[in-house]
């Protein structure tokens, strides 16, 4: 199954073509017999998780919403997710121009009671209202209104996707290579945030460079540090600036995840095919000991723990350096196992090649 970086969906596509063949491919895996009951657990959570994008989209409409996307499995798998549901929202915006997007009208077999939220999402939760011209207009009308570079039968043919992207101080140039790509793929409109600056200073710069959006979708699990309270919706608190945070996937397992990257063949960053299963900086973050194939890493010790692995901060490279490079790259290859093969009490052993 070839999931590497290279194939990822050509940048020549638009977002609705982009959307359309996404969601062809997931309503296919839906559709199948669930042979395993790994497959039968991803098919369960991804048909909630479309009813809670839907439900978002039906309240806010695209312009209004962003998505906290930082290339990593678990965003990554909420922003392929997003677009299958997109595709929902472009086709009947175009049908039907005088009706709002229903999300139970458009997953009707999910029952919406299986949706979870603290608060309720609606445009008068959000802690900031939105602009008195937009009150009285529904999302799929702010979608069309609001398309900036025109549209093709009603539907957009330019527009691009909020996105909220905060970074470590020291990235893997793997990561923020993965996030580039995936900026063109899939039709990002993408902000950069340094972590340092701390990730509520982050989303308040944000939203004050993007006022119009009330809701943020981030790619949270139940296992996550903090996630184990959270709701699919969720507004903020505790100082944080005034969204309401959406988290399609919070209920998902660490083998959903790779389970549906793997089913669908999603291309992802390569350093989890080095043993990497949940990535932060290079000064944090190492290969899983859980993954290692063979007890001692003898003459690349000191390469597991990601010092010098990848050059930081997009500095350029040296063809000396790209060699090195590529030789510690197979050396962690050859010592680690990739993090789809991370299996036994996963949940519990995704976090051991973090530090925080």
């Amino acid at each position: 199954m070839t999931t590497a970086l290279s194939n990822g969906i050509a940048a020549s596509e638009d977002l609705p073509t982009v959307c359309r063949r996404i969601n062809s491919k997931l309503t296919a895996f839906l559709s199948k017999p669930a042979t395993t009951d790994r497959i039968q657990s991803v098919q369960e959570h991804t048909r909630i998780s479309l009813l809670a994008i839907a439900k978002a989209l039906e309240v806010y409409g695209l312009d209004h919403v962003a998505i906290s996307f930082n290339g990593g499995k678990d965003c990554l798998v909420l922003l392929i997710l997003i677009l299958a549901v997109l595709d929902e929202y472009f086709t009947r915006d175009a049908q039907k121009p005088a009706t709002d997007f229903i999300a139970s009208s458009v997953y009707p077999d999910t029952p919406e009671s299986l949706v979870t939220a603290s608060t309720y999402p609606s445009l008068s939760s959000s802690a900031e209202s939105l602009d008195q011209e937009d009150e009285n207009t529904s999302p799929a009308q702010l979608n069309r209104n609001n398309t900036p570079n025109g549209s093709l039968n009603g539907v957009p043919t330019a527009q691009k996707i909020h996105t909220v992207y905060i970074h470590s101080s020291h990235p893997f140039v793997e990561v923020d290579e993965f996030v580039a790509q995936c900026v063109k793929s899939y039709h990002l409109d993408l902000l950069r945030y340094d972590e340092k600056g701390g990730m509520k200073n982050a989303f308040r710069v944000f939203l004050s460079q993007n006022p119009k959006v009330k809701a943020i979708f981030v790619g949270t699990r139940r296992t996550d540090p903090h996630g184990g309270s959270l709701k699919h919706f969720d507004l903020t608190d505790g100082g944080w600036p005034g969204f309401m945070r959406c988290h399609p996937v919070i209920d998902w397992c660490y083998a959903d995840v790779w389970g549906f990257l793997r089913e669908l063949e999603i291309p992802y960053c390569p350093l989890y095919d080095l043993g990497y299963t949940s990535l932060g900086g290079t000064t944090d973050t190492h290969p899983n000991p859980a993954l290692q194939r063979r007890p001692s890493l003898g003459s690349v010790d000191g390469l597991s723990h990601g010092h010098g692995d990848c050059i930081v901060d997009g500095d350029a490279t040296s063809p000396l350096q790209e060699e090195a490079t590529k030789e510690r790259r197979k050396s962690l290859v050859a010592c680690f196992r990739p993090a789809y093969e991370l299996e036994f009490e996963a949940d519990s052993k995704e976090r051991l090649g973090r530090d925080r």
